[in-house]
């Protein structure tokens, strides 16, 4: 069985006690969270995530963690080695937060009783073989004899062997079944009863067996740990049949990278024919895209500083920050020119022109960081997807912003000595 619990944080976060003699953050809120339970219920599987970044992973993969190993293969003992012994493996891994047997696919070997009908004597003592398996599920199952009527309720009434009985080999062996005669015998005469262990649950993709390890990760980007883990899981020495599939968030990140790497380059190269049809200057549209490195740049410097980890979201981020970046530059580069087609000399338009801007570009980049501000520190839930695309267009904001401002008008200058006419 598994559940689902929801714990909501308190603002203050005075009030979330102590943890190794100071407050704690968030991240170690969460150590302290899992080794409480884990000293107070021991034998439990937890796995701590937000409630909209569990949900989202199930959609995707039917798993409610970040990343999910699935080893893929025919024999189910192979199967249930192989996913046992790459849990260590991968806790070793920095940024390896819980890392378990799926617990709705987990190949688990449950305890399971066996009766091995021995034909010889149910044909020497004339026995049916309907009444030998009908007599072990009664006595192990149970068989419903009638209801107990509580007013308006009703309540079956179910019949079995007690359980200190069932858990006797010897015991479950003395299960009389009945005889033509009227007579009854042990069951153990007719039979063999063994326990052993086996796997009871098989899960398939494709048709294909596996077993799903899952795996939650913290402080780290989820690109560089599926790449790690892939060198370190090597060691398990995969049999010829069986195969490794990394799916989750990771499997997300790869599909929306294949996408990006075909949709960004089509719209850069839409925005350059624009620009050109603008400026009518190819090196003015050079400066103007001169913007997009020095945004990523800051959006990449402040989700290090944060040690917040490359995820979707943040890419998306990126392509935000894209867009604001050259607009700005292209709205500076376009006054500039429009000073200069009313007869300003060069260095007086560009001077005149970054003050009349200053205004506009610095209005540009306050209100959309002060809007993402809120974003960017959000601790409740759908934190994991708003901090990282806010913490990207902060942070490329505030080079591109610098690079519009200082960087291009200077460049703006000495392009235009060069190359344009005064």
């Amino acid at each position: 069985n598994f559940a689902d619990t929801f714990v909501i944080l308190e603002k203050d976060k005075s009030k979330w006690g102590l943890y190794n003699g100071k407050h704690p953050t968030k991240v170690e809120l969460f150590e302290a969270i899992a080794q409480k339970i884990d000293e107070q219920v021991p034998g439990q599987e937890i796995s701590l995530t937000q409630p909209i970044e569990m949900r989202f992973n199930e959609i995707l993969e039917g798993n409610r963690a970040d990343i999910t190993l699935r080893i893929i293969g025919q024999n189910l003992d192979t199967l249930y080695e192989l996913s046992n012994k790459s849990i260590p493996i991968l806790e070793k891994i920095e940024g390896a937060s819980t890392v378990e047997l799926d617990p709705l696919t987990a190949l688990k070997k449950s305890e399971i009783i066996d009766v091995v009908l021995n034909y010889d004597a149910i044909s020497k003592y004339g026995v049916n073989i309907n009444d030998v398996n009908n007599a072990f599920s009664i006595a192990m199952s149970g068989k419903q004899v009638g209801y107990l009527y509580d007013e308006d309720k009703r309540f079956p009434i179910m019949i079995r062997i007690s359980d200190v009985f069932r858990n006797n080999i010897a015991n479950i062996a003395k299960i009389p079944v009945g005889l033509a005669d009227g007579g009854a015998i042990p069951i153990g005469t007719v039979a063999s009863v063994q326990r052993h262990q086996q796997i009871t649950t098989i899960a398939r993709t494709r048709a294909q067996r596996y077993a799903a390890v899952s795996i939650n990760i913290k402080n780290r980007d989820t690109q560089s740990f599926v790449n790690e883990a892939k060198e370190k899981i090597k060691a398990l020495n995969i049999p010829e049949g069986y195969q490794l599939q990394w799916g989750g968030q990771f499997k997300n990140l790869e599909s929306a990278r294949l996408r990006l790497l075909i949709i960004i380059p089509i719209v850069l190269v839409i925005i350059f024919l624009i620009l050109i049809r603008t400026f009518k200057s190819l090196t003015q549209t050079l400066l103007v895209f001169n913007s997009i490195p020095f945004a990523l740049t800051g959006g990449i410097m402040l989700i290090y500083t944060r040690n917040i980890p490359l995820s979707v979201s943040a890419g998306i981020g990126f392509i935000a920050l894209i867009g604001i970046a050259i607009l700005n530059g292209m709205v500076l580069v376009n006054f500039f020119n429009q000073l200069r087609g009313q007869g300003v000399k060069l260095e007086k338009a560009v001077y005149e022109g970054t003050l009349i801007r200053l205004k506009p570009v610095l209005m540009t980049a306050l209100v959309a960081s002060f809007g993402f501000i809120p974003m960017a520190f959000n601790t409740g839930i759908g934190a994991e997807v708003q901090r990282p695309l806010a913490t990207v267009v902060i942070g490329g904001l505030i080079s591109s912003t610098i690079l519009t401002l200082l960087l291009l008008p200077t460049l703006y200058l000495w392009v235009e000595k060069l190359f344009g006419k005064e």
